[in-house]
This record gives C-alpha cells, structure tokens and sequence, in this order.
C-alpha cells in the first residue's frame, strides 16, 4: 500500500513535467502570423520575383528577433498563470521514514502525510492578476512593434538594394557609349580633328563612370547581404521587384491623427503602461491589507508518536502594523512610476503626430520631386541629343558634349532614386498610420485584454 501511494505520487509529478514547446511557441506564432495565407508562409523558390511584401512576409514567418519578442510575451503568459495558481493551494506528499533507539531494539516507520498549504493576501492578489493581464496587452503591444520595426527595415533594404541595381544598370549602359565615344576622340585626335586635351576629357569621363559603377555594384553586395540577415532566407540571386501598391490610403487631418492613435503599437504600449503603474500604486497599497494561511495535513501512513493522529489543520491571520517605513516607501515609488508612465504616454502621443506629419510630408514631397526629375529627365536627354549631334557636325566641343552627358546620366539617377525613395515613404507612413500590418493583411488585436493569449 505504502508502495503505491509512492508510485503514484511519482506518476503525477512526472506528468506534469511535460511541456508542449511545439505549442507554447504556437502561441506567439499564431499573434504574428493572424491573416497570413498558407502561400505567405512557403519558403522562397528558386527564381521567385520577390516585391516589398513578399520580402516582408518572410520575413515575418523566419525573424528570429520576432520570435526573441515573442518568447516575452509567453513568459508574460506564463507569469499570469502563475499569479492565477497563487490562489490555489500547494498540495504535497512528503513520505519520512525514521529510525530510533527503543531499549535495545530500534524501531523504525514510515509516516506519509498530505500536506495542503495556502498563504495568501487576496487584496495584493487581484490587483497582481490584473497586472499580468495587462502586462500580457503590453508584450503583446512590444512585439508589434518589433514587427513593424523589422518590416520597415526589410522594405528599406530591399529599395536600397534596388537603387543600387537601377543605378548600377544605368551606369552600365552609360559606360558602353562612353567606351565609344573614347574610341571615336581618339580616332578623331588620330586624323587630326580632335585635340589631346579631347581625348584626355573623355577618358575621364569614363574613369568616373567606372568608379561610379564599382560603387553601387559593391553596395548592392551588401545591400543583399543585409537583406539575406533580415528575411532569414538567402536574397543573393532572388530577383527583387519595386512594384507596391499604394492602398490603403492614409488621411492628413484629425481623422488620420485618430486613426494612428487608435491603431500605433508603441503608444498603446505606453497606455497599458500608464494601468500597469496604476495597478502599480494599489499594489503597493495592498500591503497594509491583512494576509491569511492556512495549512493542512492528513496522513495516509503513520508510525510515529501519536499514531492515531489522522489530521491536523493551522488558520493564520497576519495584519501588518510597523513596516519600518517600507511600504510608504514602495507606495512613494510606485507613485513615481505611474508619473513617469504618463510623461512617456504624452511623449508618444506627440512622437504619433510628430510620425504622421512628417511622413505625409515626405511621401508629398517625393511625388512632387519624382514629377519634377521626370522632366528634368527628359530634358537632359533631349539636351544630350542635341549636343551630340552638334559636335558630329563640328558645331560644338566635346567638352559641351560631356557637360551635357554628364547631366543626362546625373538626372536618371536622381529618378530612379527618387522613384524608390517615393516607396520608401509611402510604407514609412503607413507605419506612422498604424496600417502597415493591414496592407499585409495581418490582423491585429491591441488592448483588448480578454483577447490575449492564454
């Protein structure tokens, strides 16, 4: 019978050991990954166009800096289901077995009590529970921000790498005519219709265009390389698309305002940090409130002295009268913390309208700029044209026809920068907006404390 109680006892403690780590890490998968298709989550294929959200969605299956936040909030999870179990008392089985002298002979026995023992204050308690609530909304908030911090940043990469293909393109292309050209000064020089002085112009011109293209060759390396670290997929022979489409659409004014209010991770963040501080000042409170204990043990197997002693039961009621001033202390802290919490909240609500302004300056500025180098582009081509045409027939200097390539090469890249920087600002202000995830299509819950995970 003593055998038994000890197997199952050990059975028990046994199973509860085990832990499903396939679902715990399930659980924050599941927050980052709501509204993702199953094509969103397949691995890269060999020979994929791979656009801005392509990019961003792989990134968001494979980060491991996604997956170090999510960790955070399940140990956040975690801590509320310890706080909940506070409520319910620990139960154990602690078998003794003793041995001692009884007058020449030894006796000997085995005592195995169940044990139940609580110890609690129920006021510090319920606003201990509260608080992990809340602190579950938050880390859940963090890891959104996170997210959108790793997504601009994949975006960001993928256009620079772009800009540096385009450029790199383009300078290839210049590099062709300019070798040619070289060729014909010197043919020219060489039947005495060009100066040295010519020739040695031209020469440079190209060097430049060559240093130029070694440049933006180099930055595009890296460019992949980083863009490789972020997506946690290999990008080095991926053909990257700038295409984006520009829904959905972000309002200037007080409904654009709103909007990012209602939906911007870091300051919902920063008002559940504002409870969590008040939560904070009743906690420290609650320590003057009075503490209850309670033990309990009945015994399955007993040997000892008194051996007909089945039970015994302990009630303990602890009301604090002198603390030494440790409480008005914690109270005074916490005080300073719910202050503290409210500066950073009004800090981030000017950062969200600081964020949005000068977003939807940025994104109007470079419609207007890429409108503008587009005929500043063809403007210089034309000027191009013209000049080379003129010195082919003598009237103008090869030194005219350089100036003038020179600004037809310096505009196109401009453009095709501008292009790309345009994107660039249009998903900085779907970020400023709280909408990034949307055009995505994820889904997000923030605040909404019953709706965290468990």
């Amino acid at each position: 019978m003593k055998r038994a109680w000890l197997f199952v006892a050990s059975t028990c403690a046994a199973a509860a050991c085990h832990v499903d780590e396939a679902a715990e890490v399930g659980l924050y998968r599941e927050v980052l990954e709501r509204g993702m298709c199953e094509r969103d989550l397949q691995p890269l294929a060999v020979g994929e166009r791979v656009d801005v959200r392509r990019a961003m969605l792989l990134a968001n299956a494979r980060s491991e800096a996604l997956s170090i936040g999510g960790e955070a909030l399940l140990r956040a999870c975690i801590d509320r289901r310890r706080i909940a179990a506070e409520w319910l008392p620990r139960i154990e089985l602690s078998p003794s077995y003793f041995a001692r002298d009884a007058g020449g002979g030894v006796d000997d026995g085995l005592d195995i009590p169940l044990t139940a023992s609580l110890d609690s204050n129920p006021r510090a308690q319920l606003v201990d529970g509260a608080r992990a609530d809340l602190e579950v909304a938050r880390q859940r908030a963090l890891l959104f921000m996170t997210q959108d911090a790793l997504l601009v940043d994949v975006a960001r990469t993928l256009y620079e790498v772009l800009r540096a293909e385009t450029s790199a393109r383009v300078l290839r292309g210049s590099l062709a005519v300019q070798e040619a050209r070289v060729d014909d000064a010197r043919a020219r020089r060489d039947v005495g219709f060009a100066r040295p002085l010519d020739v040695s112009l031209s020469e440079s011109s190209l060097a430049d265009v060559r240093v130029a293209l070694l440049a933006e060759e180099r930055d595009a390396r890296a460019g992949r390389a980083l863009l490789s670290a972020l997506v946690s997929v290999p990008m080095e022979l991926a053909e990257l698309d700038a295409a984006l489409d520009p829904t959905p659409a972000v309002r200037a004014g007080t409904e654009g305002l709103e909007r990012a209010r209602e939906m911007r991770p870091d300051l919902a963040a920063a008002r559940i940090g504002v409870e969590i501080a008040a939560r904070g000042v009743e906690r420290a409170g609650a320590q003057w409130w009075p503490s209850i204990a309670l033990d309990l043990a009945a015994f399955l197997e007993r040997d000892s002295t008194p051996t007909d002693q089945d039970w015994r039961a302990l009630f303990d009621v602890r009301l604090p009268l002198f603390s030494g001033g440790r409480i008005r202390a914690d109270v005074r802290e916490a005080l300073s913390e719910l202050r503290e919490a409210k500066l950073r909240l009004a800090q981030s609500e000017r950062d969200v309208r600081r964020d949005l302004e000068v977003a939807l300056a940025n994104l109007e500025s470079g419609e207007r700029r890429s409108a503008a180098l587009a005929l500043q582009l063809s403007v210089a081509r034309e000027a191009s044209a013209q000049a080379e045409d003129l010195y082919s027939a003598g009237l103008a200097t090869n030194l005219e026809r350089l100036t003038a390539q020179d600004d037809a090469l310096r505009v196109e890249l401009e453009y095709q920068s501008a292009l790309l920087e345009r994107n660039v600002s249009q998903i900085d202000l779907w970020r400023a907006a709280g909408v990034l995830h949307e055009w995505l299509g994820l889904q997000r819950t923030l605040e909404e404390h019953d709706a965290a995970p468990r």
